[in-house]
């Protein structure tokens, strides 16, 4: 089992999660049921989905696809076709009857991509929009025959995007999809690096997802966290001693395999030459290097806050994360420190929440901490003048 830091992983590569591939090929036995998948970011939702996606390639056709670079509805119907097309080039050729809904597709994309879906101020659906949308229902009611299954990645992220555009935009695509799904034509696999649950309240339309089978996605245990490292570190031919391991396994005790492969790219650019074996001492010089090195990885968890979190919000957040990267904390501790951006005690708790959604922040007892030990650890050491 080789590293990958920060990309989805399948077949070879692919740890663990048999318990979430079983429940979801056991939700999607249903022919009308659609899943959705809000787990925490990095915790391995893509990887599961590329996994399912493999072993069960003989009995579903699902076409993957990631909504990140998207910005429209319009964007989104022509690009997925291109990857039905590229992912099953065989079923477009002989489908004939889908040949002439994408034909005059095709034809109508230049002007609607100027144009886009909805009128922003009144939400009102262009004819030539509202023909385009029929064609693609054409397209989606003919695949779902085929037992076809879209899996719609970073769909959070897509739905921010629209909300700029305007939040009828975001309604009509839900709602859209809704119905669709109701009326048998789609079935979707939804998942995204910002918590759909989240995003979806914060845009006042949970409703519009409340059909979806939910999949939970637990932490890897600590006799998974530790047989996970071992595998990653044997493939490197290095041996950790009982105390090293028992080091490792309590600043990974968050079970997300990205801090563990993490964890393991560090062993590999840290140690000495020609040195095999570690010890608990040696893996604390090399830990100490690893959460005091600025890491892309690291840096985007800082810098995507200012993108999902108005202003006021984001300096009241960089407040939070520093105080709470050293000692846990309770609401009225923290409080103090933010009232200058975030006054309001509800937006307080709402901003905690999210925090806490986006699998930065967990709570016990009453106290705030870091879910990741590894990851306040570095946050410490990075951004403690911050608070």
């Amino acid at each position: 089992m080789k590293i990958s830091i920060g990309h989805a992983v399948s077949g070879d590569e692919f740890f663990g999660r048999e318990r979430e591939l079983s429940i979801l090929a056991e939700i999607l036995a249903d022919k009308r049921a659609s899943v959705l998948i809000p787990g925490p970011r990095r915790i391995g939702k893509t990887s599961i989905v590329k996994e399912f996606i493999r072993r069960n390639k003989d009995t579903h056709n699902t076409v993957y696809f990631d909504l990140e670079s998207r910005s429209s509805v319009i964007e989104l119907c022509q690009d997925l076709i291109k990857v039905v097309q590229r992912t099953y080039p065989d079923f477009v050729r002989k489908k004939m009857d889908l040949t002439g809904a994408w034909n005059t597709m095709a034809k109508m994309l230049p002007e609607l991509k100027i144009s886009g879906i909805c009128e922003i101020k009144t939400g009102r659906i262009e004819p030539a929009a509202k023909e385009f949308i029929d064609r693609m229902e054409e397209v989606f009611e003919e695949m779902n025959k085929y037992d076809f299954i879209f899996a719609f990645d970073e769909f959070s992220d897509f739905l921010w995007k629209l909300k700029e555009r305007s939040l009828e935009e975001v309604r009509f695509f839900l709602e859209w999809l809704r119905r669709l799904r109701q009326e048998g034509k789609i079935r979707l696999i939804v998942s995204g690096s910002i918590n759909v649950i989240s995003t979806v309240e914060e845009l006042n339309v949970p409703d519009l997802i409340n059909d979806l089978a939910d999949l939970e996605i637990f932490p890897l245990t600590e006799d998974e966290i530790q047989r996970f490292l071992g595998e990653l570190a044997g493939n490197m031919c290095i041996e950790l001693t009982d105390d090293g391991i028992d080091f490792a396994v309590a600043r990974l005790s968050d079970g997300i395999p990205f801090f563990i492969q993490l964890f393991a790219s560090g062993l590999r650019s840290y140690r000495e030459e020609g040195r095999k074996t570690f010890d608990a001492a040696a893996i604390k010089e090399i830990y100490y290097r690893i959460t005091g090195k600025q890491h892309k990885e690291f840096i985007d968890l800082h810098s995507r806050l200012k993108d999902y979190l108005a202003p006021d919000e984001f300096q009241a957040a960089r407040k939070i994360l520093a105080h709470l990267a050293s000692d846990p904390m309770t609401f009225d501790d923290l409080r103090p420190y933010v009232e200058e951006s975030v006054a309001d005690k509800d937006r307080l708790r709402q901003l905690l929440k999210r925090l806490t959604d986006e699998c930065y922040l967990t709570k016990e007892k009453g106290y705030f901490r870091f879910v990741s030990p590894m990851l306040a650890d570095w946050w410490n050491n990075s951004y403690e003048w911050e608070k």
